[in-house]
């Protein structure tokens, strides 16, 4: 069976958008680990810490978002218990639940981690115009959103 030129050049333009999002993602961990480590922490306690900046979590919900078994995120739990960077405790709407929340010394590391001012990320988009940023901001939401819910 023939493929029509429209499904080449759709599939084309479809492998090409997922060879930048994969380079995209790569080069965002590479950058998000050597950020952590500069900060005594490993990817995945930098992940859990980030994810705890809104509000408490239940233990169990962020093995699940995390993608990690349960012994892992204790370990992970009990080295930034260790630093000061986050609490457990028992949720007291439901005692069987345990929460994690981040500390005073957690949310400043977060803020000290936001100082990307001199870091590649920023100068790129620096040379980009208001435009372009605008477009770029655009079109990566609407892709998360619809990765996130597909049905909408």
């Amino acid at each position: 069976m023939e493929r029509s030129m429209t499904e080449d050049s759709s599939s084309s333009s479809i492998d090409g958008a997922l060879r930048a999002f994969f380079r995209l993602g790569m080069l965002a961990e590479s950058i998000s680990l050597e950020l952590w480590q500069q900060h005594g922490l490993t990817l995945g306690q930098g992940r859990l810490l980030y994810r705890l900046r809104e509000q408490p979590r239940v233990a169990g919900d962020l093995a699940k978002e995390l993608g990690v078994r349960a012994a892992s995120l204790t370990r992970m739990m009990e080295r930034l218990e260790s630093q000061g960077l986050v609490e457990r405790r028992l949720d007291r709407s439901d005692r069987r639940r345990i929460l994690v929340e981040i500390t005073a010394n957690g949310r400043d590391l977060l803020g000290s981690i936001k100082d990307w001012h001199k870091g590649p990320l920023v100068q790129a988009l620096k040379a980009m115009s208001e435009d372009e940023r605008a477009q770029f901001t655009k079109i990566v939401d609407d892709f998360l959103d619809r990765v996130q819910d597909p049905d909408e």
